[in-house]
């Protein structure tokens, strides 16, 4: 039988033994604690840089409303603002996952058909702000035409510099992916603002001018449907 010093010497001995036992598997407890945070972290992150790869090329092809104010000198000048349907065809290769260059024409014209119409096409560059390549806005230069369709199918025309801004949202309705690249369909909603000062308007055959000081500018809203990849 032992005595009481000795049951409590046993008692000090197996608590020390208990508690070296234990510290072990707090730390590997621990361990474990880390490791599966960091394994979810590692597969969320996996299909996000896999979403964020580069786009190479973006094109959209749409119609809209546009309403054209046009100003100008002489006899057949139809100063005034104007109202007609627009068409768009844009393309651009990515260069990054930012920025893109390519080009654009932004086509508008009056009803009835034998009236005042305008195209634009431009050299741009395409930027979307941010990283998950949604909303963009562009700017661009380029060659503007100016035409105004007479009766017995003459008409009048004249040539100048064009500029152009544009905001647009890229809605992507598929997505087709692989191993090496990514290609989506898109519809793209999409505003413009084009300017251009042309001069002077000219008959096909004939030396005087039929409107001078021509300038107009144009703003339309469209939506296209667009390609991505």
């Amino acid at each position: 039988m032992s005595s009481p010093v000795q049951r409590c010497a046993v008692s000090v001995q197996e608590i020390r033994v208990a508690c070296r036992r234990t510290r072990p598997r707090g730390i590997m407890h621990s361990g474990r604690s880390l490791i599966a945070p960091a394994v979810m972290l590692l597969a969320f992150s996996m299909p996000t840089q896999a979403q964020d790869a580069p786009l190479s090329a973006w094109g959209v092809l749409g119609m809209g409303s546009g309403s054209a104010k046009i100003r100008c000198d002489g006899g057949g000048c139809t100063s005034g603002t104007l109202r007609g349907p627009t068409l768009l065809v844009g393309l651009a290769v990515m260069l990054n996952h930012h920025v893109g260059a390519g080009v654009v024409v932004d086509q508008w014209w009056r009803d009835p058909a034998d009236s005042e119409a305008t195209n634009t096409g431009t050299f741009m560059l395409h930027y979307y702000p941010s990283i998950r390549q949604h909303a963009f806005v562009e700017a661009g230069a380029g060659l503007s035409l100016a035409e105004v369709r007479l009766d017995r199918g003459r008409h009048a025309d004249g040539r100048g510099l064009g500029l152009m801004a544009g905001a647009g949202y890229d809605v992507v309705l598929h997505r087709r992916s692989d191993a090496e690249e990514t290609a989506e369909l898109t519809l793209t909603p999409r505003v413009s603002y084009v300017y251009s000062s042309v001069g002077d308007l000219r008959y096909d055959a004939s030396r005087s001018p039929f409107a001078t000081k021509w300038r107009h500018q144009v703003f339309s809203v469209g939506l296209g449907l667009g390609f991505r990849g």
